[in-house]
């Protein structure tokens, strides 16, 4: 009659919360001074619209699995030049993108790492792209222009000494398809809205 309660084993105990739980029935056997799973900072994945410098892009990139994304190729951004260049045939209407419109759009292509977002600092950009650092929104000037590209400096509460770069996403974007529709969607809206 003493032995109506098996003893209790190892396998049958949890830790949680620096408690000792038993399984079957939910009593705190004791304290246990092993960290918690459930102790210790969580780290979220902050949106990519709040980035607000390079190491922030690189916490949100931390979470993407860039390998899961499809192929990275030039074929879009063609595709939007030959779509451009035949409505100015049939319609008369000049959308073309011009020669050093595409050039600078093929180099920022190969730096876009998602989305169709590029934060770094305004020196490795302008080496990037062949230019002195005094030269660079001169440059980017062509694209921002014929609303290609927006970008984002100090004046736009981005650290001090970098650039945000946000293209339109017809033209480069490295994601989903269904990704890529939603952005588009939101750029239509957004020109309207003006």
């Amino acid at each position: 009659m003493d032995n109506l309660h098996p003893p209790i084993t190892v396998t049958t105990l949890i830790s949680a919360n620096s408690l000792i739980i038993d399984k079957r029935t939910g009593e705190i056997q004791g304290h246990d001074s092993k960290p918690s799973v459930l102790t210790g900072t969580i780290k979220y994945q902050n949106e990519l619209g709040t980035c607000r410098s390079v190491d922030d892009y690189q916490d949100h990139l931390n979470f993407v699995d860039r390998r899961k994304l499809p192929p990275h190729k030039l074929h879009s951004l063609r595709d939007e030049v030959n779509y451009a260049h035949g409505e100015w045939r049939r319609t008369g209407l000049d959308c073309r993108i011009t020669l050093p419109q595409q050039r600078l759009l093929e180099k920022l292509h190969g730096l876009v790492l998602y989305r169709n977002v590029i934060f770094m600092t305004q020196t490795d950009l302008a080496k990037k792209l062949g230019t002195v650092e005094s030269n660079l929104m001169k440059k980017l000037r062509v694209l921002m222009d014929a609303n290609m590209l927006i970008t984002r400096t100090s004046r736009d509460y981005i650290r001090t000494g970098e650039i945000k770069l946000i293209i339109n996403p017809r033209l480069i974007f490295r994601g989903s398809d269904k990704a890529k529709a939603r952005y588009s969607c939101r750029v239509v809206i957004v020109r309207l809205a003006d």
